[in-house]
């Protein structure tokens, strides 16, 4: 999923309460452009530097993020998630083993208790 960039000027605009018109002039293009640029998901890397003087907002931070770095951080996040479910199975298997660990000595005292009553009999 790439980046909306026409959205996030769009919204910047609204936060500044800067009109179409406006934004034009301060990063010296058409209002039509500017209305053409709202509407895309992508911009000349000029008219985004003049757009974020206009606006006072580096809008070049939101392309740091690489796809295939993103795309790594939710490989990572899948994997970190299978291995929370492993350890979560693996820690539920540990307490039934103990839960039949108890069971087994409760067993065995019985056991032990029940020869120890023979032997004084």
């Amino acid at each position: 999923m790439g980046i909306n960039i026409g959205l996030l000027i769009w919204k910047e605009m609204k936060v500044k309460g800067m009109s179409r018109e406006q934004l034009a002039d301060e990063a010296g293009i058409s209002k039509h452009r500017v209305g053409t640029i709202l509407k895309s998901t992508s911009i000349d890397t000029d008219i985004l530097t003049r757009i974020s003087i206009a606006l006072d907002v580096n809008f070049f931070e939101h392309f740091r993020r690489d796809e295939d770095l993103a795309r790594i951080e939710m490989d990572s996040g899948a994997k970190h998630n299978q291995e929370i479910t492993d350890l979560k199975r693996l820690n539920s298997d540990k307490n039934k083993l103990l839960e039949l660990y108890e069971e087994t000595i409760k067993s065995q005292k019985k056991i032990i208790a029940s020869l120890e009553n023979l032997t004084k009999a």
